[in-house]
C-alpha cells in the first residue's frame, strides 16, 4: 500500500510541477512578446518623430531639417488648391519642388512651398499668392505682378531684380523687395505706388 501512496505522490508532484514549469515558461513567453511590442512601439515612435519634420533650404544655400508645428502637415503639391498649382506651373515650371506644407490655425488656412531654387511661396486657402521670395537674392518672375506694379518697376527700376512681393491684406498694401539696391517697395492694394519702405 505504501507504494501505490508513493506512486500517486510522486506522479502527482511530477504533474505539479510540470504544470509550474508550463507556467513559468506561457509567463517568460509573455512577457518577452509584451517586451517585444513595446520595444516595437517605441521603436515606431522614434520613426514619426524623426520624420516628424522637412528640410528646408535656408538662405545661405544650406540644408536644414526643422521639425512640423503641430498646425502643419506635409502634403503632395497636388492637395494645393488648383489656382495655386496652376500659379506654380505657370511661373516656376523648370524648378522642382522642395517641400509643401498645409498650415491649418484657428483664423486661416493656408499652403507653403519651396523650390530647389529657394523660392518660397504662400498661398492663402483659395491657392491666391500671398508671398513669394528667394531669400537667397535670387530673382522671383514678375509676370504674375499686378499691371500697375510691373510698370512701375519697368519705368523706375528697368536694371534691377525682385526677389520678393508680398500682399499685405492687415495693411492694405503689397510690399516689393528689389535685390541690388533693397529697396522696399509698397504699393497699395491696386498696384498704386504709395512710398519706398
Amino acid at each position: 500500500m505504501r507504494k501505490i501512496f508513493f506512486a500517486i505522490a510522486t506522479i502527482t508532484l511530477v504533474s505539479f510541477y510540470s504544470c509550474e514549469s508550463k507556467k513559468t515558461v506561457q509567463e517568460t513567453k509573455e512577457t518577452t512578446e509584451k517586451k517585444s511590442v513595446n520595444q516595437d512601439t517605441l521603436s515606431a515612435q522614434k520613426t514619426v518623430v524623426a520624420t516628424n519634420g522637412y528640410t528646408v533650404l535656408q538662405d545661405n544655400g544650406q540644408e536644414k531639417t526643422v521639425t512640423l508645428d503641430h498646425d502643419e502637415t506635409i502634403v503632395a503639391l497636388t492637395n494645393f488648391p488648383v489656382k495655386a498649382q496652376d500659379f506654380i506651373k505657370q511661373n516656376f515650371s523648370n524648378s522642382d519642388i522642395y517641400y509643401s506644407i498645409k498650415e491649418v490655425d484657428r483664423s486661416e488656412t493656408k499652403y507653403k512651398t519651396q523650390l530647389k531654387d529657394g523660392t518660397k511661396i504662400e498661398f492663402d486657402v483659395n491657392g491666391d499668392w500671398k508671398e513669394v521670395k528667394n531669400g537667397m537674392n535670387k530673382p522671383i518672375p514678375t509676370k504674375f505682378f499686378p499691371e500697375n506694379i510691373s510698370k512701375y518697376i519697368q519705368t523706375n527700376y528697368p536694371k534691377i531684380d525682385v526677389n520678393k512681393i508680398e500682399k499685405d491684406a492687415k495693411d492694405k498694401e503689397i510690399k516689393v523687395e528689389l535685390i541690388q539696391n533693397n529697396l522696399d517697395l509698397k504699393f497699395d492694394l491696386n498696384g498704386n505706388f504709395i512710398k519706398l519702405g
